[in-house]
C-alpha cells in the first residue's frame, strides 16, 4: 500500500514538472503571400506571391503565460515589382518576379491568455526578425518604350542586402495535446523595413532602389 502510495505521489510530480516546463522544443511550418513596399516614384508592387516556411521553434518561458521564442525559419518569400530599366542600353521598363529564400531567427515574446474552458488558449505575438539570404533569383520582362518584350531568368544573389530586419506580430490559438505538449496554429505578420536591393537604377543612376519585402503567413507549429 505505502509503496502504492508512494508511485502515485512520484507519478504525479512528475506530471505536475512536465506540465511546468522551463524550455520547449518544437517544429512547425507554413504558407505565405509575399509582397513589395516600396516609397520611390515610377516603383511599383506588382501582386501578391505564394511562398512557404518550415523550420523549429524553441518556447522559454519567462512566467505564467509569458515565454520567449526563437528557433529558425526556412522562408521562401516571392514578390514581383515594376520600374524604370535600361537593357543593352535600350530604355524601358522592367517587370521582375523575385524568388528568394532566407534563413530567419525570430526573437519573439508570445503572450497567452488561460485556458478557455480548460481547451484552447489565445496568443498574441510581437519581436524582431533578423533574415539571412540564401538564395536570390528573378524572372524579368522588360518591354521597351515601343512596346517591344523581352523575357529573361537571372540569378540576383548580388543585388539584394544579405540581412533583411522585420517587425513580427502574430495572433492565434494553442491547442493542448497531450502532457505539455500542444499545437500552435495562427496568422503572422512579417513587415520587413528596411530596403533589400542594392545599387541604383540603371536608367535613372540618382535613384537609389527601393523595395522592402513583406509576407503574411499561416503558420502552424508542434511543440512538445
Amino acid at each position: 500500500m505505502k509503496r502504492t502510495f508512494l508511485l502515485i505521489i512520484l507519478f504525479t510530480a512528475i506530471h505536475v514538472q512536465a506540465q511546468h516546463k522551463a524550455v520547449q522544443f518544437g517544429f512547425g511550418g507554413g504558407v505565405n503571400t509575399g509582397w513589395f513596399a516600396t516609397g520611390v516614384e515610377q516603383y511599383n508592387n506588382n501582386g501578391v506571391h505564394f511562398g512557404g516556411s518550415w523550420g523549429f521553434v524553441t518556447d522559454v518561458f519567462l512566467m505564467e503565460g509569458l515565454s520567449f521564442s526563437t528557433g529558425f525559419n526556412v522562408v521562401y518569400l516571392n514578390g514581383s515589382m515594376s520600374m524604370p530599366y535600361l537593357s543593352d542600353s535600350v530604355p524601358g521598363e522592367i517587370e521582375r518576379n523575385f524568388k528568394t529564400k532566407y534563413l530567419e531567427v525570430p526573437f519573439i515574446l508570445t503572450m497567452k491568455t488561460k485556458k478557455i474552458k480548460d481547451k484552447v488558449r489565445i496568443y498574441g505575438q510581437v519581436g524582431f526578425g533578423l533574415g539571412f539570404l540564401l538564395s536570390a533569383k528573378a524572372k524579368d520582362s522588360f518591354t521597351t518604350e515601343e512596346g517591344i518584350k523581352s523575357s529573361d531568368t537571372k540569378n540576383i544573389y548580388d543585388e539584394l542586402a544579405f540581412t533583411r530586419e522585420s517587425l513580427i506580430l502574430g495572433v492565434g490559438i494553442e491547442i493542448p495535446v497531450f502532457g505539455s505538449s500542444f499545437i500552435r496554429t495562427g496568422f503572422r505578420f512579417d513587415n520587413g523595413f528596411v530596403n533589400v536591393l542594392k545599387g541604383n537604377n540603371p536608367r535613372y543612376s540618382k535613384i537609389k532602389n527601393n523595395g522592402r519585402n513583406n509576407f503574411i503567413e499561416f503558420r502552424t507549429a508542434f511543440i512538445f
